[in-house]
């Protein structure tokens, strides 16, 4: 079966580690709970319904989303609320890089982001 192009976020200090998606999937070795790519299928993916490559576009869209939830979390409960994870800090740390994942990787993460 043909492999899946998804867009991960590359560590911009460590190129061999990728943000994982969450904690509970995180590699509990390193710091920041960053995966390989041996254990790509954990990481934090961005990817199209119609399974064309992500483009920057796509990866600036995922940007703005999570601002809008920012800023309605931040309008709801105050400045600064509590977020498992505020993109914009992430964007300091790590860069959007292209790579293919297998079927079954691909599908991991869907259950991934389901949950």
């Amino acid at each position: 079966m043909n492999n899946i192009p998804v867009m991960v976020l590359k560590n911009k200090t460590n190129s061999k580690r990728y943000l994982s998606a969450n904690a509970d999937v995180g590699d509990w070795e390193d710091e920041n709970l960053d995966v390989t790519l041996d254990d790509i299928q954990n990481a934090y993916v961005i990817v199209r319904k119609d399974l064309a490559i992500p483009t920057i576009e796509d990866f600036e869209e995922h940007r703005k989303c999570h601002a809008e939830l920012k800023r309605a979390l931040a309008e709801k409960w105050g400045h600064e609320p509590f977020m498992t994870m505020d993109f914009e800090t992430v964007c300091e740390h790590y860069e959007p890089v292209n790579i293919e994942i297998t079927q079954e990787q691909y599908e991991y993460a869907l259950e991934m982001m389901e949950d």
